[in-house]
């Protein structure tokens, strides 16, 4: 008669961890970083995708492994970022760290796109919004 109780309880505290997992900014819909590397800079992936920085730090951006045959690519960094720029990437194929270095403040989307080894059409893309103010 009391197992229901307990049941109901316990899935009435899971649903509350998920609810908050969900607005704690573990999706980075509010500029949490996924994790901070060793050295102190904030590492964002594609679930991770909304930057929000002052200008001065520089972040990462980690992308996963492209699928074979084709490679990840940075469309270009449009002019009202206002000082966003490439510092660097880890691997010819785009996975792995690409570093930035923010300098001063401004607002637009860093787009990544996978593509084919040879073509021009992407066949994914993955965009971060960034903010730094």
């Amino acid at each position: 008669v009391q197992a229901f109780p307990k049941a109901a309880a316990v899935l009435c505290a899971a649903a509350l961890s998920c609810a908050v997992l969900v607005t704690s900014g573990c999706g980075g819909g509010d500029g949490t970083p996924a994790r901070t590397s060793a050295d102190g800079v904030a590492v964002y992936t594609p679930e991770t995708s909304v930057i929000r920085l002052a200008p001065g730090p520089q972040f990462i951006i980690e992308m996963p492994p492209p699928e074979e045959g084709t490679q990840w690519r940075l469309g270009s960094l449009p002019a009202d970022m206002g000082g966003v720029s490439l510092k660097g990437v880890a691997s010819a194929d785009g996975a792995g760290a690409w570093t930035f270095e923010t300098i001063g403040p401004g607002y637009g989307t860093l787009e990544f796109q996978q593509v084919p080894i040879g073509e021009q059409k992407p066949t994914d893309t993955t965009i971060f919004e960034v903010t730094i103010s």
